[in-house]
């Protein structure tokens, strides 16, 4: 009996650190960058666009060679400091609510873009339908809860974005 009181105790330390250590990957990975770039921009998913002749035009690349495709971005903003600060405590805050919903329309429009010695790691973020697609680097990110969405659009509102918000 005793252990199973053990095995239990250690499981839910387990899990109820596993936020904290996730946060500190993510908070440490932004502060180290070199550039953190926050962007709306075009659609890089979603519905399929077709030029005169019904052909389906290809969605274009959120990142070519490595790099942001500034092409394609319509407001964009490198953020530094406090501002760095606040976008890593709304990123590496622990997942609270009891599920994860999201709706299945994905068309992004926004992104995040984290440079470290010439790699650029990303978040492509649709906030319709509370989906994002990252870099490999960032895919143990997880789920955002309710909150984190919230908090991350009115954070890309109070820096003045204002497209597809």
């Amino acid at each position: 009996m005793h252990y199973q009181a053990l095995i239990i105790a250690l499981l839910w330390l387990t899990c109820s650190t596993a936020p904290i250590q996730k946060a500190d990957w993510l908070i440490a990975k932004i502060n180290a960058a070199d550039t953190v770039i926050l962007a709306s921009h075009k659609g890089t998913a979603g519905d399929v666009e077709v030029d005169a002749h019904d052909n389906e035009l290809p969605f274009p690349k959120l990142i070519i060679a490595g790099k942001p495709n500034y092409k394609i971005l319509i407001e964009h903003q490198t953020i530094t400091g406090a501002q760095r600060t606040v976008l890593g405590q709304i990123l590496a805050r622990p997942f609270q609510d009891a599920a994860s919903v999201t709706a299945h329309c994905f068309s992004p429009h926004h992104a995040v873009f984290i440079i470290k010695n010439g790699r650029t790691s990303y978040l492509d973020i649709c906030f319709d339908c509370h989906g994002y697609t990252s870099s490999k680097d960032l895919a143990r990110l997880g789920d955002f809860d309710t909150r984190k969405w919230i908090e991350l659009k009115q954070y890309f509102k109070k820096l003045g974005f204002r497209y597809e918000l």
